[in-house]
């Protein structure tokens, strides 16, 4: 008898991955508040408007093997780079590090030194003084002066690679060992803020206490006090359920002739608030994001919803005198994945990828997979019900598509009903399979599948792999496995809570160590 454990299918479908430290390049959030933080310089929209977006892979926008850089990479990021430093009183800014302004190698040299590692994220090598030393040198024959001489230093540094990607040190023997104090406190500040260090943490690396696990954890609790703590957070869940998609989301203006962008911006907001109230305001387990009875509205989207609304903005409902709203799962957000036609299809595929962490094979190629319209006498369960019948089909389908069956009562953009247009009655209980599980779990509304979704170790512990997922910027493959496991024990032990998760992330090996692959064993690794 093998337990789940060992034989989980989504694991192993990335080992090749498996236990590397991959070198990633900033994400384009990373970048804008890189350089706010190093620099006090809001480079945002420009930066929207200029750097190619990140694209999505394997469920989130910083997937390390993603982050491509092309030639307009190097255009935006030299343009950017000019446009900050014009933005900067370079004598000011050079000020913090140095006492003189002469073109002496002394002086520039101790400059380049000391901005370098802030900028940079750690000390630069003797190699790396000279060679940005050698701008200096350049501005210097030309007659120019200290603030060009500060300014061009700062655009190379901007577009150094240094900058631009996080890069660790690396043996590439397949062992671990200990990252540096500097390489940790750039993963701890990534993980918990999206961006670099600040002066307390790189103090702290400076004098060699984040090699102390009290010293780490004492930084931990203070990062996670910090609005950019939530805001971080809140890239998170965003990309976990791929809400950037509602800003190209379109409907049939004769299916739906009250769609708008403006709709769909506030089934987002709607989102993002609710998690921020239950996961910073309430404190409560992540898990509880399935079943709480709380939500943020606008007048326009409580209407949509069927809802009284309440007053202009974002306004907190109390949802345990609804019964049809409650959790992420009753979200407009989250229900639009189905499409126009509310497929049962990508809605079952959701909750079995991105809520309990479950795989299914790809659909034959030249498949026809668009979604059958409903019609008398013909619900989408009943759809539904043919294909899991059907013998081509049921082996797959009966896997995901019975895990919609409690979402079929809200239409393609999340508004509640009790029939289809067509009068057909709709049902909302069915089964929740849960993979490892032989049995299922019968419920008998979208509440009580709300509830038994909360209460499942199997979706508390996919909330542990997509979040260390998001915070080592990879796939996560069989030998993390263990490695995750004590991550998701160690949390579930303090609350199951978004801190304490990052808490455990950020104290496991994937964080403290290092290890990559040669090639040799990742061969072997394969045959295994």
């Amino acid at each position: 008898v093998w337990p789940v454990e060992e034989i989980d299918a989504l694991a192993y479908s990335r080992g090749e991955t498996a236990g590397d430290t991959p070198l990633r390049r900033l994400t384009l959030p990373e970048y804008i508040e890189t350089v706010r933080s190093t620099l006090g310089v809001n480079i945002g929209k420009k930066a929207r408007e200029l750097v190619l977006g990140d694209v999505r892979a394997d469920g989130f926008n910083n997937t390390a093997y993603n982050l491509n850089v092309d030639l307009e990479h190097v255009e935006a990021y030299r343009k950017l780079a000019q446009l900050i430093v014009d933005r900067m009183d370079m004598a000011k800014f050079a000020s913090k590090y140095i006492d003189c302004e002469r073109l002496t190698d002394d002086c520039m040299r101790e400059l380049v030194a000391k901005m370098g590692k802030w900028i940079l994220r750690g000390p630069l090598n003797d190699h790396e003084v000279t060679v940005f030393r050698g701008i200096a040198s350049s501005v210097a024959s030309a007659g120019g002066s200290f603030e060009e001489a500060v300014k061009y230093t700062i655009q190379a540094m901007l577009q150094s690679p240094a900058f631009l990607y996080r890069i660790e040190h690396q043996k590439g023997d397949g062992t671990r060992w200990p990252v540096s104090g500097y390489e940790l406190a750039s993963r701890m500040s990534y993980i918990i803020w999206g961006g670099p260090p600040d002066e307390e943490l790189m103090q702290a690396a400076d004098e060699g206490r984040l090699y102390d696990r009290s010293a780490v954890k004492e930084q931990v609790e203070r990062m996670l006090k910090d609005p950019r703590a939530i805001k971080r957070s809140l890239q998170f869940v965003s990309q976990w359920l791929n809400l950037e998609r509602l800003d190209n989301l379109t409907s049939n203006p004769e299916k739906f002739p009250d769609w708008s962008e403006t709709l769909a911006d506030d089934m987002r907001r709607e989102t993002l608030m609710f998690f921020r109230y239950v996961v910073w305001g309430q404190k409560r387990p992540l898990a509880d994001l399935m079943n709480a009875q709380v939500t943020y509205l606008t007048p326009r989207l409580a209407e949509h919803y069927g809802i009284e609304p309440k007053g202009e903005g974002g306004r907190r409902y109390e949802l345990s005198s609804i019964s049809s709203r409650g959790g992420l799962l009753t979200q407009g957000s989250v229900l639009t994945i189905g499409g126009d036609e509310a497929s049962t299809v990508t809605r079952g595929l959701f909750v079995l990828r991105d809520i309990l962490r479950g795989r299914v094979g790809e659909p034959p190629p030249c498949l026809d997979t668009s979604p059958v319209p409903t019609e008398p006498g013909l619900t989408k369960r009943a759809i539904a019900k043919q294909r899991i019948a059907n013998p081509s089909c049921g082996g797959c389908h009966r896997k995901f598509e019975p895990l919609s069956f409690g979402l079929v009562q809200y239409d393609g953009r999340g508004s509640y009903q009790e029939e289809d247009r067509h009068g057909n009655k709709l049902r909302d209980d069915g089964k929740l399979v849960f993979p490892g599980k032989k049995e299922p779990v019968p419920y008998d509304s979208s509440a009580e599948m709300m509830d038994f979704l909360a209460e499942s170790d199997r979706v508390a512990e996919t909330m542990t792999w997509k979040l260390t997922q998001f915070a080592v910027g990879r796939p996560l493959g069989p030998t993390d496995v263990p490695i995750v496991e004590r991550i998701h024990q160690s949390a579930k032990a303090k609350g199951g809570t978004y801190p304490a998760l990052i808490k455990a992330i950020i104290n496991s090996d994937l964080v403290q160590t290092i290890k990559t692959e040669n090639s040799d064993e990742r061969e072997q690794h394969t045959d295994r």
